[in-house]
């Protein structure tokens, strides 16, 4: 069976160019949001509908609902000005989400406070003072401010067991509509 967009007036199929074809979302809401989008009056997919990247701002799928591309948007029914402003719409998206992983960054590297990494080096002193071996220690490099750290692999696999507990947090509260 050959690959096609279900779009009207779209004429991809797969194995011309670097075109990716997309199911129809399996949730609901998505789904239906998808279904209008594609305008076509009466219909509803089947199980070998596919929609192409062509119909996505970025020219793919987005997860995340606060995204422009979570659904399709580009089509030949949508006027230019309108074409343009989703472009415009996901390149903020993206500046957003920028911020935001910066945002993050920094709050992570608040998490190592100056007094656990002081407490770690008290560690390590009385450690290497008391003939035993010193920890094992962990280069880090901060990716915003450039600026390194060695920290004791103790303190680091804490914090980032932190983190990765309030990423885990903050998803589920996105997958259950919570903000």
């Amino acid at each position: 069976m050959v690959l096609s967009c279900c779009a009207v007036g779209c004429k991809n199929r797969a194995g011309r160019g670097s075109v990716s074809f997309y199911l129809f979302p399996a949730n609901q809401e998505q789904r239906e949001k998808w279904i209008a989008a594609v305008k076509r009056d009466g219909w509803q997919p089947t199980l070998y509908t596919r929609l192409c990247s062509n119909h996505f701002a970025k020219g793919h799928r987005d997860s995340n609902p606060l995204s422009p591309d979570f659904v399709p948007s580009i089509f030949h029914h949508t006027p230019s000005h309108k074409r343009h402003q989703r472009h415009q719409a996901m390149e903020t998206f993206e500046k957003r989400q920028m911020r935001k992983r910066k945002r993050r960054g920094a709050m992570f590297l608040q998490t190592v406070s100056t007094s656990q990494l002081n407490t770690a080096e008290e560690c390590n002193t009385s450690n290497t003072l008391a003939g035993g071996d010193a920890p094992p220690q962990h280069p880090y490099v901060d990716s915003i401010t450039g600026q390194s750290y060695v920290i004791p692999i103790g303190v680091a696999v804490s914090t980032v067991r932190d983190h990765v507990d309030t990423v885990q947090c903050e998803n589920i509260n996105i997958i259950n509509g919570h903000s």
